[in-house]
């Protein structure tokens, strides 16, 4: 061989050279997919939190606007636990005159909107028992003047008064519900029977506890959820007053 000719690498280098080469891209790929996880892991971790305020704010709110004291936490079959209450469908001032009973509501209805629809009245109410001593509204019971809706009879049906003066009308009972069967599971919400899945597959315990209101207080809801994902729990606690207007 001349000297200073031009000559390629050897087997040694090239195997040598694959080889350095294969612990660097290794190296970078592990960097690369450390990086990765670690982001995947915290967007959803943020959605599982979101999630869980999503959950928390959507059942204060409809709890909060709902009629006061007509709470329970009763569960039927097929769920481990539910929290059940009485929206409010309309909400306005009534007054006794002679036997019968005259209200007027916020908004302008007439009387097919409210009679003969399902909707019941119910005044100071003071435990879920008392919803028994709703009435209902029909056209054999039920007239109307102008805004005045006048229930013929109707102060038979008074258990106790409204400070305020103030009526309820209500037409169905919503829960929400957390099934037995499987865990982790969906969160429910149930109306009328209808159940419709407010959270994906991430809810591993969910407790719902009612203390009654007092002379000193309004009623109190207190909630606890477990969720889980990929192995990760967290548990989450609010509790909502429900304003006891009289």
């Amino acid at each position: 061989m001349k000297l200073g000719a031009p000559r390629g690498f050897t087997l040694v280098e090239m195997v040598a050279t694959i080889v350095v080469s294969s612990i660097l891209i290794l190296g970078i790929a592990g960097f690369i997919e450390l990086g990765t996880t670690g982001y995947v892991d915290s967007v959803e971790r943020g959605r599982l939190q979101t999630q869980a305020k999503f959950l928390l704010e959507k059942m204060s709110r409809e709890v909060r606007h709902s009629i006061p004291n007509l709470v329970s936490t009763d569960s039927p079959a097929g769920y481990e636990t539910c929290l059940n209450f009485y929206p409010i469908d309309h909400s306005g001032f009534y007054t006794v005159s002679g036997a019968d009973l005259q209200f007027v509501i916020g908004d302008d209805y007439t009387n097919e909107q409210i009679v003969d629809v399902g909707k019941k009245l119910i005044i100071n109410p003071a435990r879920m028992a008392d919803i028994d001593n709703a009435i209902e509204l029909t056209s054999s019971n039920t007239s109307i003047s102008g805004a005045v809706f006048t229930v013929t009879d109707g102060q038979q049906a008074l258990v106790s008064e409204s400070v305020a003066k103030r009526m309820y009308l209500f037409s169905r009972r919503v829960a929400y519900c957390l099934p037995s069967t499987v865990k982790p599971s969906h969160l429910q919400r149930v109306d009328n029977g209808q159940a419709v899945a407010i959270s994906d597959n991430i809810v591993t315990q969910a407790e719902f506890r009612y203390d009654q209101t007092d002379l000193r207080r309004g009623s109190l809801i207190h909630i606890d959820l477990d969720l889980t994902q990929n192995g990760e729990n967290n548990h989450y606690q609010q509790d909502i007053q429900v304003l006891n207007v009289p």
